[in-house]
């Protein structure tokens, strides 16, 4: 995997997000795949927008991509059609061919009864990472965003992480983070994304 610093990620095309916050995501991520030895892991992004996040994915994670999309306007999916389609997961099923997704990404329909509905059906194959962009930005996201937490409150296999904040009269987008680990790893997880957004902070 290739170190993340501020000029390897500006050798890539965008991607559309906040800089800092994407920094702070993905070398989190990263930290994450080495200390459980996961090579190769499979992301899965719904709602891929300009297409700019796949090449980050490949080059910072030596990840095998997908990406999910109803429109192919502006990029060019690996699976054209409705997250909330049946047709759209089987495709999916199909391509995984019965492995997990270690890394998901939701950030398409930005509404509390979509986004829960992808959290739902494809965070259930998901065994690592589920991550919600705009929890910060969209109102509908932050309140599922809320509402997981308290519905797992005492799940203590399941740690969630937020990068973003308030500042100076703007709000940065904000990624939350859904990390699903064994009960033993989540203090070592934990104090690993804080120092990592510490780092990020100065």
């Amino acid at each position: 995997m290739v170190k993340i610093t501020d000029d390897e990620l500006r050798v890539l095309k965008g991607p559309n997000q906040i800089f800092h916050e994407w920094k702070t995501y993905l070398q989190f991520i990263q930290m994450y795949f080495l200390m459980k030895g996961i090579k190769n892991p499979l992301v899965v992004e719904i709602g891929t927008q300009y297409g700019n996040q796949k090449a980050f994915y490949k080059r910072f994670l030596d990840a095998e991509y997908i990406g999910i999309d109803i429109s192919d306007r502006f990029s060019k999916p690996d699976i054209l059609g409705d997250s909330h389609a049946l047709e759209t997961m089987n495709k999916l099923m199909g391509m995984l061919n019965g492995r997990e997704i270690n890394l998901l990404f939701i950030d398409a329909f930005h509404t509390y009864k979509d986004a829960s509905a992808e959290y739902e059906s494809y965070g259930s194959i998901t065994s690592d990472i589920i991550a919600f962009h705009d929890i910060r930005h969209i109102q509908e996201i932050g309140k599922l965003w809320r509402d997981l937490q308290v519905r797992e409150k005492d799940n203590q296999n399941i740690s969630f992480m937020s990068i973003g904040a308030w500042g100076n009269g703007w709000c940065e987008l904000g990624i939350g983070l859904v990390v699903k680990n064994d009960k033993d790893d989540t203090v070592k997880i934990t104090e690993e994304f804080r120092n990592v957004y510490r780092q990020n902070q100065n």
